[in-house]
């Protein structure tokens, strides 16, 4: 957060008058007021108008790809089309977007309402990068054929698993690998991702590591061996590694913190109260937890170790899946979905399209 935003920021007193004055007026609920709020230096009347744009711009964008869905131009229209359009470029993106989430796949409940919510949610961020978990063949098979201009990598093909997914056009792959974890008792394990974005080289670590109180030292294992192969990437290659980590910070200081160069997103960021929590059961409904007391935790998180150049940075941090799905009482998942946006800075200014030596 810069300083300029921690200068706007209200009293408790006006901030909570303020998120109650946006949640009535957009029926949303306060964690996405706060979101809004916060963005917009907590000036209500920009926040309210950026919110009902956003809705405005979704709708058209919604009945223009209905009115075009039955024209079907040849590939090089298509390719036409797209570079005049701005979809497509000659020169390599600046920016990207990425999201990590748990997409509850697991859960039966809404299972197919949730998971077009997902894929909504994906289409109208324009994300480039995702990292998924508790994915199963069924959504897998739905986000491969909802998601045409994505690479969809899954990390197995049974029970649940991690799944990576890249732009097409914009983030192009290299190679990729599983990892087992050895001594899981919950089928976890690491999907390692080799790609590049123009001349950007990126090591892109998906992960859910084990659940539950109980089996803290078995997850501590599997984040050592995590940020074991986030310290012995080339020097030339900017790895993101994250996922549904289930970490506690104490467990993360147990094993000696990050190791040096690696930085935790969220904290770059501002360490911002409002998006701290991913799995929020004060928030989120679609978990039934007995007992008055709900806990918040922040266990889906995201590290960056940058290249020797440097070349990609932190811009934003947010979060995403904070409005229940339409015709139910039930969020896209159990965790909020994790946003960054990235800016990269490109050499020579050439896109990069043939796949690097791995």
């Amino acid at each position: 957060m810069s300083d300029t935003e921690e200068s706007n920021a209200p009293d408790g007193a006006t901030a909570q008058k303020l998120v109650k004055e946006f949640e009535a007026v957009t029926n949303t609920d306060e964690i996405l007021a706060q979101f809004y709020l916060q963005e917009h230096g907590w000036d209500l009347s920009r926040a309210l108008n950026n919110f009902f744009a956003s809705k405005c711009e979704k709708s058209e964008a919604e009945k223009a790809a209905n009115s075009s869905s039955s024209v079907q131009p040849g590939p090089a229209q298509s390719v036409q089309s797209a570079i005049s359009s701005g979809l497509l470029t000659t020169q390599a993106p600046s920016t990207l977007v990425m999201v990590s989430w748990n997409i509850d796949g697991l859960d039966q409940h809404n299972l197919k309402r949730r998971t077009r919510a997902v894929v909504k949610t994906l289409q109208e961020e324009a994300v480039d990068i995702a990292f998924l978990q508790e994915v199963i063949p069924e959504t897998f098979s739905y986000l491969e054929s909802k998601l045409p201009d994505y690479e969809c990598l899954a990390a197995k093909q049974e029970n649940y698993f991690v799944a990576t997914l890249l732009r097409r056009g914009r983030v192009y792959l290299d190679k990729s690998k599983v990892v087992d974890f050895p001594t899981s008792r919950m089928y976890r394990h690491l999907l390692a991702v080799q790609a590049h974005c123009g001349s950007v080289q990126l090591d892109l670590l998906n992960t859910h590591l084990e659940s539950t109180k109980e089996h803290a030292e078995e997850r501590k294992k599997q984040l050592e061996q995590c940020l074991g192969i986030v310290s012995r990437r080339p020097p030339g290659s900017t790895v993101i590694f994250g996922g549904d980590l289930n970490s506690r910070d104490a467990e993360l200081t147990s094993i000696g913190g990050l190791p040096e160069g690696v930085s935790d997103v969220w904290e770059v960021m501002g360490k911002r109260k409002e998006v701290e929590y991913t799995w929020d059961l004060q928030r989120n409904s679609n978990l039934e937890w007995p007992g008055k007391w709900k806990p918040r935790c922040r266990f889906d998180r995201l590290y960056v170790r940058q290249n020797e150049d440097r070349s990609v940075k932190t811009v934003k941090f947010g979060l995403v899946g904070l409005q229940k799905v339409e015709g139910t009482q039930a969020f896209p998942s159990d965790h909020w979905g994790v946003r960054v946006g990235l800016e990269l800075r490109q050499q020579g200014g050439q896109v990069n399209c043939k796949k690097r030596k791995v």
